[in-house]
Parts: C-alpha cells; sequence; structure tokens
C-alpha cells in the first residue's frame, strides 16, 4: 500500500504533539507527516507537494475560520480535508464540511481510533467524490458533442428526426443510424480522389 501523505495545519503545539502521538499510536497505514503552524505555510507546503489529506485547525492566527477552510477546499479539490474543531464549536465545522471538508471532530475528544476512522473516511469520500464529478464532466461533454452533432445534422426541433438527404425522407435516430451502417463503399476513396489516382497512373 502507498504512503498516506498528511499535512497538519495547527498551531497549538500541545494539540498537534498529540495528533502526531494519535497517528503513530495507531499505525495508520504507512505515511508522511508534515506541519505548519499557519494558513500562509499551508498553501506554500500545498504549491509545490500533494497530500492525500490535511488536517485543519480553524483557530490559525491568519485569516478567519471558514475562511481558511474554503480557500484550502476551493484551492486543492483533490486533497481531503478534515477539520479540527474546539469543544462548543460545531456550528463552524458543520459550515466547513458545507463548503466541502470531508469530516470534522472535535480536538478534546480527539482519539487514535477516531482519527484514523476520518482519516480513511475522508480519503473514500474524496475519492468518491472525484469519480462522480468526473462521470458528470463525462456527461457534459457528451452533451456538448451531441449539440454539435444537432448543428450539423438536419434534425427536426420538434421531434427530433434526422432528414437524410438520399432517400429524402424524415427518420429515427435508429432508423438513420441502421441505414447508415449498412451503406458499403468498395474503395476507401471518394470518387474525385479515385479520378485523380487513375490520372496519375
Amino acid at each position: 500500500m502507498s504512503d498516506i501523505s498528511i499535512l497538519l495545519v495547527e498551531d497549538n503545539p500541545t494539540d498537534r504533539a498529540y495528533i502526531k502521538e494519535s497517528l503513530l499510536e495507531n499505525s495508520i497505514s504507512h505515511f508522511n507527516l508534515k506541519e505548519a503552524e499557519s494558513l500562509q505555510s499551508a498553501l506554500s507546503l500545498m504549491s509545490h507537494s500533494d497530500f492525500d489529506v490535511v488536517l485543519l485547525s480553524l483557530y490559525l492566527p491568519d485569516f478567519s475560520e471558514l475562511d481558511r477552510a474554503r480557500k484550502l477546499i476551493v484551492g486543492y479539490p483533490e486533497t481531503a480535508v478534515i477539520v479540527l474543531s474546539n469543544p462548543g464549536d460545531k456550528k463552524t465545522a458543520l459550515q466547513a464540511v458545507r463548503y466541502g471538508a470531508e469530516d470534522y471532530f472535535d480536538k478534546s475528544s480527539l482519539s487514535p481510533v477516531m482519527l484514523q476512522k476520518s482519516i480513511n473516511y475522508a480519503i473514500e469520500r474524496k475519492k468518491f467524490l472525484q469519480e462522480k464529478y468526473d462521470i458528470l464532466s463525462d456527461l457534459v461533454l457528451a452533451l456538448e458533442k451531441i449539440e454539435q452533432l444537432e448543428s450539423i445534422l438536419p434534425i427536426c426541433v420538434g421531434c427530433k428526426k434526422i432528414y437524410h438527404e438520399g432517400t429524402r425522407q424524415w427518420m429515427s435516430l435508429e432508423e438513420y443510424t441502421n441505414r447508415q451502417t449498412t451503406l458499403k463503399t468498395n474503395s476507401p476513396l471518394c470518387s474525385d480522389c479515385q479520378t485523380e489516382f487513375k490520372d496519375n497512373l
């Protein structure tokens, strides 16, 4: 299994030490850990390195809590973000989740088992959301191609039938497709190129 790359963004040395101990105690797979004590330091690290998970304290010295979470989430959509909140501040943590963070937990109730579950959940949820996003992107691309096709083919805006120039008839998409696939050509050259090719012999 490949290493999990984790960025811990926490300015409180006591909390930072405890989270590091929790990671080691529970042997969360194999992980690489980097640390930052401010949002600015975190963003600098993230601009040069890829992280699977960011453990983000909502109480850093720079910027407001939700501005901080939003900046990371929007700027690095492929990275799972877990916010670390203080006791009694569930509302702020939930708002960060609404902005796109994968999970949150109260630092006062943190345990090694809870931390492992949260990290595993965040990574899987991010993968699922990324796959969903990719599918939607493919769908949008397919719809764009259909729109381009509609602009090329003579399609009825009402019933969506296609006008076939050869038969001068309006056909359903299935009929049109079947007719096109049954039309065979004995040569990979059009008539003009065949004539030019023969003249050069």
